[in-house]
Order: structure tokens, then C-alpha cells, then sequence
């Protein structure tokens, strides 16, 4: 028995050799971030998978002819904007070649696809919303490198069950469940970040939690290849194992190097919950948070469908506005926490200031840019780019509100941001019902305005 174990002893002294030359080469803190970046992509991945397996393999309903009619007869550019026309060979004016002919307001249909995909997506919804406050007093207890790597373990690790129980009650649950891990990664996050980082380059890696949003682009590229290859139950399958070896991995090189030597864990455990609730900077960071997830809502749910239904975009197979929107919202976080710690490090302006600077950037301007795309008149270039900026100026929340809540007590920093995800996942529940009772009912009107003042007078009060 002992000659059969011999092999599996090496195999482990080698990894732990393996583990101490990266983090004596590297740097912990480096690895720390490297890790911090996948699993929230990883957690990103996960989100949007379902949305990916639901519409990946979907066909419409409509025609080319009819969907362009449709948007014809639905979009406000067709009554303000001349029809194409072309010369005629035989006159030197102009003759129509397609008249729009009158339809009275057609309500936006929502789908049994859409109507899916709300349900999954409310549930994941409250998940976040369940957790994170909790999730941050477990973290002071394990430890947040534990939490951490199991919550996205849990994340992705669930998927498995999705396959068994595709679009039934346990459909649902698995994406609570699925919610509920995710919510615990933000808390634990920000723990990991006052623990192990120096103040100086604090808003460069809670920039990194921005890497949801690069997940949200890799699932909608690599996973709808591999929905329309495969199948949707191996998307399910790629996650789950990927989830398991980057635990694996986490594990291995994080956790086994961090937590033996973690600090101020005491510090952690005697929270003033009293000082805490009553705390004005800290509620003012949560409605920073709900103003923040009140404009992603609006910019991913909202603006999404009405460049499909008022230009004719396809989000579905466009894969430049799929992807890129978000991949820009990245690299744009990376920049705003590089240039707040450059700044703060310099001495040009306070720590408060520069965090109260970069909460108005995430909230004024998108707001400017999303009521100014309700009128960009006819030419369909105009509002794509406006969105794609608009969701880049909101990746200033990390550097900005995020970083906020480390500031405010920075042995407190995960239950404080734990605070501030809970009220910013009741905001953006509360704009997911906006949204889509704007497009489709109590609130539809026939007009999209309804999806676009809400945030605009949110996002304006918040800044007043």
C-alpha cells in the first residue's frame, strides 16, 4: 500500500515545490491578481450562460422581410426619417421605392425565449442579492482565501446540473444557488484586497472585478460556437470542469501560500454592526452601487433591444456589439484603477476626491449619453457608439464606489461592501422590472423613453 501512495506523496511535495517558486518568482500578489481576474470571469461565464444556451440555437420567428418590417413600423426613425429613394433613369428626382404603410403602436412582443430568460435571470438575481452580506461575516470566520475559491467553485461547479433539469423548477434553483456563490465572491474579494494589497494599487485590482463583464464576452463568442457545435449541455460540462481546475489551481498556489499567513483576521471578527448600519458613507456607497446597476441594467437589457427593434441591429449574431462593448468596459476599469492609484500615489488630489471624481464619471456621464441616444435621429452609428460609451464610463464604478468601501474601514471592508452589493442587487432588480415592464408591460407605452428617462433621473439624482 505504501509503494501505491509513494507516487501521489511526490506528486504533491512537487506541487507545493511547484506553488513556492511561482509566488517566490512572480509574486503572491501577482498570482493573487491573476487568480482574482479568472474566477471573475469564470463567475461572468456563468451569468450569461444560460441566456447563451437559450438563444444560441434559437431561430426567429420572423422573416428577414418581416423583421424588417416590424422594425419599420415599430421604430420612431421611420416616422422622422425620409424613406430610401433612389434616381429615377428616365426623371432627375428622386421616386420612393418602399412606402412604410400605417400600423397602429404594436406593443414590443415578448417571446417564450424572453419570458425564459427573465425567469433564470430573476433568480440569479436574487441569489446575488441573498448573500453577500453573510457571505462577508463567513469570510472574517474561514478566511476569505477559503470563501473565495469555493464560491466560484460553487459558481461553476453546479452547472453540471443544469443538463437533468434544463427549464424546470430545478432549472431555477441551480441558478439561485448559482447566484447565492456569486454574491459571496464580491465580499470575499474585497477582503483579499485589504489583506494582501497595498494601498497604493488597491483601485488597480478592485478594477479587476470588471472581468465579469470580460466573461460576459467570452461566453457570448466562445460559448455560443460551442452551443451550436456541441450542444447546450456541454457548455455546462466546459464550465464545470473549468471551474474545478481552477479551484484545483487556486488552491494549490492561493490558498495554501495566503491563508496560513493572513492578517488582521482578529480585527475582522468584532464587527460595530450599530456604527455600521448607521454609517452615512457606507449607505451613500450602496446607492452609488444601485446607481451603477441601475444604468448596467438599463445599457444591457434596455439599449440592447432598442438598437435591435429601432435600427434593425441583431445582437444575437452582431458579434462586434456582442462583445466588444464589454471587452472595452475591461480594459477601461483597468485604466481608471491604474490612473486613481497614479494619482493618489502623486499627491495630486486626496483619496476622496479622486474617489468622489471617479463616482461622478460613472454615474453623470452614461446618464448624459443614454438620454442623448433616445435622440440621435436616423443614422444608426450614432446610438451603437453612444452605448458602447456609456457602458465604458460605468466601468469607473470599481476605481471609484468600489474602492469606496475599502477606504471607509478597511479592516471592515468586505461587510461594508457586502452592504453595499446587497442594496445595489435590490437596484438592480428594481431596474430589471423597470426595464421590462417598460418594454413590454404595465409600463409600455409605446414609448422608449420609458426605458430611458428612468436611469438618466436615477443616475442625475444620485449625482445631485
Amino acid at each position: 500500500m505504501a509503494s501505491k501512495l509513494s507516487p501521489l506523496k511526490r506528486g504533491s511535495v512537487q506541487l507545493q515545490k511547484a506553488a513556492k517558486v511561482v509566488n517566490e518568482q512572480i509574486g503572491s500578489r501577482q498570482v493573487l491578481a491573476a487568480f482574482v481576474l479568472t474566477g471573475f470571469v469564470l463567475c461572468g461565464v456563468v451569468e450569461q450562460s444560460a441566456s447563451v444556451a437559450l438563444r444560441a440555437n434559437s431561430t426567429s420567428s420572423y422573416s428577414a422581410a418581416e423583421f424588417a418590417e416590424y422594425v419599420e413600423n415599430t421604430s420612431y426613425i421611420t416616422r422622422y426619417c425620409q424613406p430610401p429613394e433612389e434616381r429615377n433613369d428616365n426623371d432627375s428626382t428622386y421616386s420612393t421605392l418602399h412606402v412604410v404603410r400605417h400600423i397602429p403602436h404594436i406593443e414590443i412582443p415578448m417571446t417564450r425565449t424572453d419570458e425564459t430568460e427573465a425567469v433564470l435571470r430573476q433568480a440569479f438575481m436574487w441569489g446575488t442579492l441573498m448573500s453577500p452580506l453573510a457571505a462577508s461575516r463567513i469570510a472574517a470566520r474561514v478566511g476569505a482565501e477559503r470563501l473565495y475559491g469555493v464560491s466560484v467553485l460553487g459558481t461553476g461547479v453546479v452547472a453540471v446540473l443544469v443538463p437533468a433539469s434544463w427549464l424546470t423548477a430545478g432549472h431555477v434553483t441551480i441558478r439561485f444557488v448559482q447566484g447565492i456563490f456569486m454574491g459571496a465572491t464580491w465580499p470575499a474579494a474585497h477582503m483579499l484586497a485589504v489583506t494582501w494589497i497595498e494601498n497604493k494599487d488597491l483601485s488597480g485590482f478592485v478594477s479587476l472585478y470588471a472581468a465579469v463583464n470580460l466573461g460576459y464576452s467570452v461566453v457570448g463568442i466562445l460559448g455560443t460556437l460551442l452551443v451550436r457545435k456541441l450542444g447546450r449541455d456541454w457548455l455546462s460540462y466546459v464550465i464545470s470542469g473549468l471551474a474545478c481546475v481552477w479551484y484545483f489551481l487556486w488552491w494549490r498556489f492561493v490558498e495554501e501560500s495566503l491563508h496560513p499567513n493572513r492578517p488582521k483576521r482578529d480585527e475582522h471578527r468584532n464587527l460595530p454592526w450599530r456604527k455600521l448600519l448607521a454609517s452615512k458613507p457606507a449607505w451613500a456607497c450602496g446607492v452609488a452601487v444601485v446607481g451603477s446597476q441601475w444604468a448596467d441594467a438599463t445599457l444591457m437589457l434596455g439599449v440592447t433591444k432598442y438598437l435591435k427593434l429601432v435600427y434593425g441591429f441583431s445582437i444575437e449574431y452582431e458579434d462586434i456589439l456582442q462583445s466588444m462593448p464589454h471587452i472595452g468596459h475591461f480594459f477601461a476599469a483597468i485604466a481608471f484603477g491604474v490612473v486613481v492609484d497614479h494619482v493618489r500615489e502623486s499627491g495630486i488630489v486626496s483619496t476622496t476626491t479622486a474617489r468622489k471624481l471617479f463616482v461622478y464619471m460613472s454615474h453623470f456621464p452614461p446618464a448624459a449619453l443614454m438620454f442623448i441616444l433616445g435622440y440621435t435621429g436616423c443614422d444608426p452609428a450614432a446610438p451603437a457608439a453612444l452605448y458602447v460609451a456609456a457602458l465604458a464610463m460605468t466601468a469607473a464604478t470599481p476605481a471609484g464606489v468600489f474602492s469606496s468601501a475599502a477606504d471607509i474601514a478597511p479592516n471592515f471592508a468586505g461587510t461594508v461592501f457586502g452592504l453595499c452589493q446587497t442594496v445595489g442587487a435590490a437596484g438592480l432588480l428594481a431596474a430589471n422590472y423597470v426595464v421590462s415592464e417598460g418594454l413590454h408591460g404595465l409600463l409600455a407605452g409605446g414609448d422608449w423613453y420609458s426605458v430611458h428617462l428612468p436611469p438618466f433621473c436615477f443616475l442625475q439624482q444620485r449625482f445631485l
